[in-house]
């Protein structure tokens, strides 16, 4: 017991060189962010349906999903298209898989450790070979390519490939496409407008607005950025208290109206003479275009929070459409307006939105709509005030109206029997 007592306790200092490697470390980790192929957060894990917007339904890209019974068919189907791509490109198969090589083992390094520690180095290899190669050959397909008729028939029969590859989980890192690039090019950015439109209604938008995005780590970010149509934006100091609705801006003199193009970031306040204008980029609720958004707002939660807020455009566009929607009657208004298309009911496009914005990484844009609506009932509050009043009791305003035309119809009767009779 004395032994125990007397016993000095020893305190290990950390030496500089032990705590500048963690910081290296980190840094490290942090810079690495934007090309890494992030997992689905786990806290949106829970949105749809066992897994509805993180799990591919045909074709597994990237070691995440290629494990799962269901996708085996597409592995087959990879095999093809690598076979059709060498040919095609008019080089030999050792080149073509030796350019993969050259850059496996910096695409391993994207991927969480997890999720390649069982699979061997050229294992690895020969997945980025053939999930590339299949990437190319269904992109250029989807540009308007002949590619050979059996290659062809799958693609029309997997009908859920567009949505797989835009999945979070199921990416690969961008210099694997590079690589194969090289020796059979295909256009990406056409490729990318071709699925930007399957956001709208009218797909011609597609051939009016270009797609200048150079710098992208994986097929995802780059069709965030190109349906955002910006990677930039502006703070705003100015403080908020409120929101308003969809009915509720109607109330105060705020009509809503379509954007006049698809991008995102095409949001914003018009004021008139009397009245003010919100324009907001419509958006087609299909399984589709919500599967992809709910991906681009896990990829904005994985890489931007730790970045600059004024990339998360996608987030804000969820925070304004959820704010526009506080009841049913809010989503028909929305509709009537032009701003929501789709086969999902009102109360599921107003869960979608109210659900969706928990998650969402809510940037400047927001806030600045925020801003310019205080704003606006700031300088207009008379205007408002009466016009509030007219708004809520318009059905007694008519009334009356009508009591005294009424009223002035007997009147005038009146006089005209009493001078005819006189």
């Amino acid at each position: 017991m004395a032994m125990a007592a007397n016993a000095v306790e020893v305190v290990v200092i950390p030496t500089e060189m032990e705590l500048k490697k963690a910081a290296e470390k980190l840094e490290a980790k942090i810079s690495k962010n934007k090309t890494k192929m992030h997992r689905f957060p786990e806290s949106m894990r829970s949105l749809g349906n066992d897994g509805s917007y993180v799990v591919p339904n045909v074709v597994a890209i990237g070691p995440y999903h290629h494990h799962k019974n269901h996708l085996r068919e597409a592995e087959e189907v990879k095999r093809a298209a690598a076979y059709y791509f060498c040919r095609d490109s008019r080089h030999p198969t050792e080149t073509v898989y030796e350019k993969i090589v050259s850059v496996a083992g910096e695409a391993r390094s994207c991927y969480a450790d997890d999720a390649v520690e069982g699979i061997s180095e050229p294992d690895f290899a020969d997945m980025m070979f053939h999930d590339g190669c299949f990437l190319i050959q269904w992109m250029m397909w989807s540009n308007g390519k002949k590619v050979d008729p059996p290659l062809e028939s799958c693609f029309k029969i997997m009908s859920s490939i567009a949505r797989d590859v835009f999945l979070l989980e199921n990416q690969i890192p961008r210099l694997v496409l590079d690589a194969l690039m090289e020796l059979r090019p295909v256009s990406v950015h056409e490729f990318i407008a071709n699925m930007r439109s399957y956001f709208y209604v009218d797909r011609r938008h597609r051939q009016n607005e270009p797609v200048p995005v150079d710098e992208w780590p994986h097929l995802l970010d780059l069709l965030r950025c190109c349906v955002s149509g910006s990677v930039s934006d502006h703070k705003s100091d100015i403080s908020f208290a409120q929101t308003s609705s969809a009915i509720e801006l109607g109330q105060i003199g705020i009509k809503l109206t379509a954007s006049r193009t698809t991008q995102l970031k095409d949001v914003g306040i018009r004021r008139g003479h009397l009245c003010g204008e919100l324009f907001v980029t419509p958006f087609l609720m299909n399984n589709r275009a919500t599967c992809w958004l709910v991906n681009m707002v896990a990829l904005e939660d994985c890489i931007y929070k730790t970045r600059d807020a004024n990339f998360t455009i996608v987030g804000s566009y969820i925070a304004i459409m959820a704010m526009l929607m506080n009841r049913e009657e809010d989503v028909h208004k929305l509709r009537a307006k032009g701003l929501v298309y789709g086969k999902l009911s009102d109360q599921e496009t107003l869960e979608f939105f109210k659900t969706l914005v928990k998650h969402a990484y809510i940037g400047p844009r927001y806030m600045n709509i925020l801003a310019e609506i205080e704003a606006y009932k700031h300088d207009r509050w008379l205007w408002i005030a009466m016009r509030k009043l007219v708004y809520n009791n318009i059905k007694i305003i008519v009334t009356v109206f009508s009591v005294v035309g009424v009223l002035v119809g007997i009147f005038k009767t009146l006089i005209s029997v009493k001078k005819h009779h006189n």
